[in-house]
């Protein structure tokens, strides 16, 4: 099943490492960019996705902060934060809206491993949990 994804980050040059490895192994899905979290968010006005992957480290919203209001107002779509900040505050904000974490430098097996999760239910966040009880 084609789906849409959206690479969110403010160096041209990592959104089209990250685009080359979704095109070279989901040939079939769409591909669009964001320089921001403000730019992703008029892109969805347009244009629906179902992946977003998110660099950490931009002007404006960080990752994290991009990815949580991704997630309440477009709860169905797939997340991944990417970033080099490894702390575990980090990770677990990421984890925390629901995210995947992928560390860098960024390996195309990590990539490939998050796009075959999408086809599975997206990863329930502790909000998902405590409004189905």
């Amino acid at each position: 099943m084609s789906k849409t994804v959206i690479v969110v980050d403010d160096s041209k040059l990592s959104r089209m490492h990250v685009r080359a490895m979704v095109s070279r192994n989901k040939p079939d899905w769409s591909v669009v960019e964001a320089a921001n979290g403000d730019e992703l968010f008029r892109t969805l006005q347009d244009t629906p996705v179902d992946v977003a992957i998110i660099d950490y480290n931009m002007p404006g919203d960080n990752g994290v902060d991009t990815a949580a209001k991704l997630r309440r107002s477009h709860p169905q779509v797939h997340i991944a934060v990417i970033t080099a900040n490894a702390q575990d505050a980090v990770v677990s904000g990421i984890r925390a809206v629901g995210a995947a974490f992928m560390p860098k430098p960024l390996e195309e097996e990590q990539v490939v491993r998050f796009l075959n999760s999408t086809a599975l239910p997206r990863r329930q966040t502790p909000q998902d949990q405590a409004q189905q009880e």
